[in-house]
Order: structure tokens, then C-alpha cells, then sequence
């Protein structure tokens, strides 16, 4: 078996298995009792990883109005064009299979930067919900009260179908009808709203939850986050100016291939026909994909 196969077959193993975690299919999972399963739930508090993954892009959806069924769909149509560009670039149909690989998170990391906008309206309104809420608990020293109190005012004059439903909602229907772990359920609130200064709010309510007297540790976070939101705007502002130039380049490393066909056909035979140059071009598309996602990383604004 060729080193190109071996690789091939490691990426497809690779997206299989993402695909498996991100639609939550389990082809070895067996019936199990309702009562263990209710047991597993109540004894866990922190998140598992696939549960951060879930939350993570049920948040995606929520803010880009995107359902799953239609990520896939894009997933498919980004794989089908990246087969058809590749094999448009290198006219080899194991290197057009490998950039389709590459295309499939092309999605996600359009949901991602567009998600930006939705989750800066909610951030503007959340410093005055944190606020709410911790001037609720000093009163009555209960976070699920404080919290119920937040949200059926925010309801009491909407008609309710008019109501639109936040993470805070979700967690007063998860304490009360699935799992009364409070920890639990502020981890899962604290992973749909992705604030550097609401994580920590949450985490000092945990704190809170097992000792009162700190509920005063609740105000500084509140103050500090309020000082940090003038640099929301220019943190969107650097995002899409790193995208453009990050796609700009990548365009530009990858058009060199194309016109080497034109410039030099010997150099682009060797580039798209030989196990070498084949071995390059993957680890061009790989380290074009590696870089994608580190500059979504990179662009993630200071505050989240």
C-alpha cells in the first residue's frame, strides 16, 4: 500500500469519526435502562467532551439560524467543489479527493465568523442580565430563584409566541423537568454563551452555590466586563481583515499550481503526477486546513 493510500484512508477515518461526534450516531450503542442512565446524569456535574461539542454547535445553529440538515447540505456541496476545483488544479483524482476532504469545515468556518454578529447583540444585553441576576441573588441568596425571577420578567409582557428562548430560559426548563444538578446546568449555561467574562461570572456562581458569603465576588465581574465591551467592535473589525488576508494568500499559494501547467509542464508533471509532488500538495491542503483553524482561533475576539 502506496503512502498516498495510507494518508487518504487516515483522513477519511478522521472525518468519519467527526461526522459520527458532530450527528451524535453511535453504531455500537445498545439499549440501556432509563433509571442507570438517569443515575449517570445526576452523578455528573463538569461537561464530557462530546456534550461540549453538541452544546457547541447547537449555540452555531441558534445564532446563524442554520439547521443541521442544512450544514449538511453545505458540508456536501463544499466536498463536491473542492473535487471539482482539484481536479481542475491538479487533474488527479486522489488529489481532488484529498482538497475535498480539506473543504468539508468550509461551513463551519463561515458559521463561525457570521455567528460573530448574533453573539455581539446577545453580549450587549447580557452585562445588564448578569446584573439583574446578581442583584436578585444578593436579595434572596438562591440561583434558581434569581434566575426564575430574570425570566419571568423578561416574558411577563411578551406574548408567548413572541418569545424568543435564551440560554437562561433553557436552563430553568433543564434544573426543573430533566436534571436538578445546579453545578451541572451552569456548566451547560456557561458553554452556550461564549464570554470570557460571563464564564467566569458563572464559575463564581458555582463558587456561590456552595458558599454564600461570596456572592459579593459577583459585582467585580460585572465592572470589569463593562470596561472591556468598547473593545468588542474592533476585535469583529481585525476578524474580517484576517480572514481576507488569509484567504487572499491561500488563493494566491494555490493558483501558482495552474500556472506552472502553462509556464513549465515538466515541473507541473512532476508536481501532480509523482508520489513527491502528490506528498507536497497534501501537506500544502493539510497545512492550509491547519492554518484555517488557527486563525479562527487567533481572531476570536479578547472578551470571549
Amino acid at each position: 500500500m502506496n503512502p498516498i493510500t495510507c494518508i487518504l484512508i487516515a483522513i477519511f477515518v478522521l472525518i468519519s469519526l467527526a461526522l459520527f461526534l458532530l450527528f451524535k450516531l453511535n453504531p455500537f450503542s445498545v439499549e440501556q435502562n432509563p433509571l442507570k442512565k438517569r443515575r449517570l446524569i445526576l452523578t455528573g456535574t463538569k461537561l464530557k467532551i462530546t456534550e461540549r461539542i453538541a452544546i457547541h454547535f447547537t449555540t452555531l445553529f441558534r445564532q446563524t439560524r442554520c439547521t443541521p440538515k442544512k450544514f449538511f447540505i453545505m458540508a456536501l456541496l463544499s466536498a463536491a467543489g473542492g473535487f471539482t476545483a482539484g481536479m481542475l488544479l491538479f487533474g488527479s483524482a486522489g488529489l481532488a479527493a484529498v482538497m475535498a476532504v480539506c473543504m468539508l469545515p468550509a461551513p463551519y468556518f463561515y458559521l463561525t465568523v457570521k455567528s460573530s454578529a448574533a453573539a455581539r447583540e446577545e453580549i450587549e444585553g447580557l452585562e445588564n442580565t448578569m446584573s439583574i441576576i446578581t442583584n436578585a441573588y444578593a436579595g434572596c441568596d438562591d440561583i434558581i430563584k434569581a434566575l426564575e425571577a430574570y425570566v419571568e420578567e423578561k416574558n411577563r409582557y411578551v406574548p408567548a409566541h413572541l418569545r424568543v428562548t435564551t440560554p437562561f430560559d433553557e436552563f430553568i426548563t433543564e434544573i426543573r423537568l430533566v436534571n436538578p444538578n445546579v453545578e451541572h446546568g451552569l456548566y451547560r449555561l456557561s458553554a452556550k454563551i461564549k464570554n470570557r467574562y460571563f464564564n467566569e461570572w458563572v464559575k463564581t456562581l458555582i463558587l456561590c452555590h456552595n458558599d454564600r458569603r461570596l456572592k459579593f465576588a459577583l459585582f467585580p465581574v460585572i465592572k470589569a466586563m463593562n470596561d472591556a465591551k468598547s473593545m468588542q467592535v474592533e476585535s469583529d473589525g481585525m476578524m474580517v481583515r484576517v480572514w481576507r488576508d488569509y484567504l487572499l494568500t491561500a488563493g494566491l499559494m494555490f493558483s501558482i499550481i495552474p500556472m506552472m501547467r502553462f509556464a513549465n509542464a515538466e515541473w507541473f508533471f512532476l508536481l501532480t503526477q509523482t508520489a513527491t509532488g502528490k506528498l507536497l500538495i497534501i501537506l500544502m491542503l493539510l497545512a492550509a486546513l491547519g492554518t484555517a483553524f488557527y486563525v479562527m482561533k487567533a481572531t476570536k475576539p479578547s472578551n470571549r
